[in-house]
C-alpha cells in the first residue's frame, strides 16, 4: 500500500543508511531496497542518488516528497486516534432490512428517533421485497430486520402489528355490497396485487389451492396509487389494508370501496434469526420499534 511506501521513505529519508532503515521495520536490507526502487518506480522520479563511495542521498525529488509523506502519515495517525476513540465509545451500527412501507408506518420520526436519543449508534435501514428482506437477514447481510409476519422457522419475531386484508372492488360491482369476501369471490377475476415476492400475494395463492380454485388471476403491481386506478377504471379487484385505505387520497371518490376478506390478516414484526442472540443495542432499537408500532396503530384506530 501506498501508505506502507510511505513510512518507509521516511525512514530511508531520516537513517543514515537503507540498512539502519530497514532493521527499524524491521525486514532485509534486500526487501527494503526494493520497496523503494518500487515506489521511485510508481512515482517515475528517482528519490535517493548513489554517491562514488556507495553512499546514498535523497534527491530533490526526495525532499518534496518527504512533505508528502510526513502528512499522509500524520493524517493515517489522525483517523486511526478517531476509530479508536469510537471503538472505545462502544459505537454501534445496526443493520436493518425491512418490508416495504413498513418503515411509513412507524411514523415520520423513524428511525431517526433512535439515533437522536442513541449517538453511540447507527441505524443503516433498507427496504426490501418481502421474502428478499428474510433471505438477506439469513444471509448475515442484516443485523435485524422488520418483518411481514408469519415468518420462517428459523426466525424469532415478535408481531407488533397486524391487520384484516382489504379489497378494493367498485361500488357498482356486487361485491360492493357484501359485509366479507372470500376465496371464491374472487375466483375469475383479475386481482391487482404487489408481485410473488410479497407476502400478501403468496397467501392469496395458497387461499385458491386449498379451496381448489386453481391460479387467481393476478396482475402484479407494487404501486398502491396504480392498484387504485386499476380498480377505479373497471380493470378488476384490488389488494389494499386499512390504513392505506383510509388515506385522503383514496377518499376523494365514492366509486371504489374496501370491503375485508374472511380469514386473512397481514402484519408485521421485529425478527432476528434465533442462533444469534441480540445486543443491548438491538433489544433497545427493537423496544423502540414497538413502541412506535404502539403508538402508530393508537392513531391508525381513531
Amino acid at each position: 500500500m501506498l501508505n506502507d511506501k510511505c513510512d518507509y521513505f521516511i525512514l530511508a529519508y531520516d537513517s543514515p543508511s537503507f540498512s539502519a532503515a530497514a532493521a527499524k521495520v524491521p525486514m532485509s536490507p534486500q526487501g527494503f531496497t526494493k520497496a523503494i526502487h518500487n515506489l521511485e518506480r510508481e512515482l517515475g522520479v528517482p528519490l535517493f542518488a548513489t554517491e562514488g563511495d556507495g553512499t546514498r542521498r535523497p534527491t530533490p525529488y526526495a525532499h518534496e516528497f518527504y512533505e508528502y509523506a510526513k502528512h499522509v502519515q500524520a493524517e493515517r495517525n489522525l483517523l486511526q486516534a478517531s476509530f479508536e476513540r469510537i471503538a472505545s465509545s462502544g459505537y454501534v451500527e445496526i443493520r436493518v432490512a425491512s418490508a416495504l412501507g413498513v418503515p411509513g408506518l412507524l411514523g415520520p420520526d423513524f428511525p431517526g428517533g433512535f439515533a437522536a436519543q442513541h449517538p453511540d449508534v447507527s441505524i443503516t435501514l433498507n427496504e426490501l421485497p418481502d421474502s428478499l428482506c428474510e433471505a438477506v437477514v439469513r444471509d448475515g447481510l442484516y443485523d435485524l430486520a422488520l418483518t411481514i409476519t408469519p415468518t420462517g422457522g428459523d426466525f424469532a419475531t415478535c408481531e407488533l402489528y397486524s391487520s384484516s386484508v382489504l379489497y378494493w372492488v367498485r361500488r357498482d360491482d356486487p361485491l360492493a355490497a357484501k359485509e366479507s369476501i372470500d376465496a371464491h369471490d374472487l375466483a375469475g377475476r383479475r386481482i391487482a396485487i404487489p408481485g410473488r415476492e410479497f407476502k400478501c400475494c403468496q397467501q392469496l395463492c395458497r387461499r385458491f389451492e386449498s379451496e381448489g380454485l386453481g391460479q387467481p388471476a393476478i396482475v402484479e403491481h407494487s404501486e398502491i396509487f396504480w392498484i387504485y386506478e386499476f380498480v377505479l377504471h373497471g380493470g378488476g379487484v384490488g389488494f389494499t389494508l386499512p390504513h392505506l385505505a383510509k388515506l385522503e387520497v383514496f377518499n376523494g371518490s365514492d366509486d371504489v370501496v374496501a370491503v375485508p376478506m374472511e380469514g386473512c390478516a397481514w402484519g408485521f414484526g421485529v425478527s432476528h434469526l434465533k442462533a444469534r442472540t441480540m445486543g443491548e443495542r438491538e433489544e433497545e432499537f427493537a423496544a423502540y420499534v414497538a413502541n412506535c408500532a404502539r403508538e402508530s396503530t393508537a392513531r391508525l384506530r381513531t
